[in-house]
């Protein structure tokens, strides 16, 4: 990632001696993203809130400037861009509105931040890009919604348990598809994996999230033969979950390769 300024421009063309090499880029089948607690505390019941945070962030800049054009912005569902056959831009999401952020903040109890107690984002270490957008994200909560956020930093194994376990209220995770069909992203979000017990781990749907529209559409989903039906309901699942916010999608990641030109 550090090399990627004397490689390629912010448009993708080629620089100095590397124009001798074939550049190729396309979406992955992946997302990075920050889930909200939604068992209990403050996010749980607060969908204002959790919206108001997707508008603070600012997608296209983190993309460009902080992870040096990895990745697509965010602005759509959990489903990445990488389907030709979903459409993930048929799912409205959330782009960078700091007056609509405010609003919402207010409506949801806490005008210019006030009241709301200093957050902790709890990121897995071993990762200098997640760092950098953790603290880009940081400064943006700050200046556009007044809320102090404290980065903590755990073994991947300790986060993945915290999170399982309901003992995170904001964390950073990301996915990538086990097998290539919008499902795995969307099967994130069903009801039917949460477990009885907040202490009982919850592998997917770490989020604890529940709808029984999105259930709904899910299930017409899984029983549905007809494709272009299929990723239909997937799709309005989709949007039914991005309007409920448990989630801040953050950008889909986005492959990139450098070929020597006689390949």
């Amino acid at each position: 990632a550090e090399m990627v300024d004397e490689i390629i421009d912010i448009d993708g063309n080629l620089l100095g001696d590397y124009k001798k090499y074939q550049y190729q880029e396309k979406p992955s089948l992946s997302i990075q993203y920050y889930g909200f607690k939604m068992s209990e505390g403050r996010f749980a019941n607060n969908k204002k809130l959790r919206q108001a945070f997707n508008y603070a962030i600012d997608r296209k800049k983190i993309v460009n400037y902080t992870v040096k054009g990895a990745g697509v912005p965010a602005n759509h569902g959990m489903v990445p861009a990488a389907f030709d056959r979903y459409n993930y831009k048929g799912v409205k999401g959330y782009t960078f509105n700091p007056s609509k952020a405010k609003k919402l903040m207010a409506e949801a109890g806490y005008p210019n931040g006030k009241g709301f107690e200093e957050l902790t984002l709890q990121i897995n270490s071993g990762g200098g890009r997640n760092e950098q957008i953790a603290e880009a994200i940081q400064k943006m909560i700050k200046e556009n919604l007044n809320i102090d956020v404290k980065i903590t930093k755990m073994p991947f194994a300790q986060h993945l348990e915290a999170l399982e376990t309901s003992k995170s209220e904001f964390w950073r995770a990301g996915w990538v598809a086990d097998y290539p069909d919008p499902e795995n992203f969307i099967n994130l979000f069903n009801s039917a994996h949460i477990p009885a017990k907040l202490t009982d781990k919850s592998y997917i749907n770490s989020f604890r999230y529940k709808n029984a529209e999105f259930d709904r559409l899910y299930d017409l989903a899984l029983a549905t033969l007809d494709e272009k039906q299929r990723m239909s309901y997937y799709e309005q699942a989709d949007q039914v979950m991005i309007n409920d916010a448990p989630i801040i999608p953050i950008y889909y990641y986005k492959d990139r390769r450098l070929l020597q030109p006689n390949v």
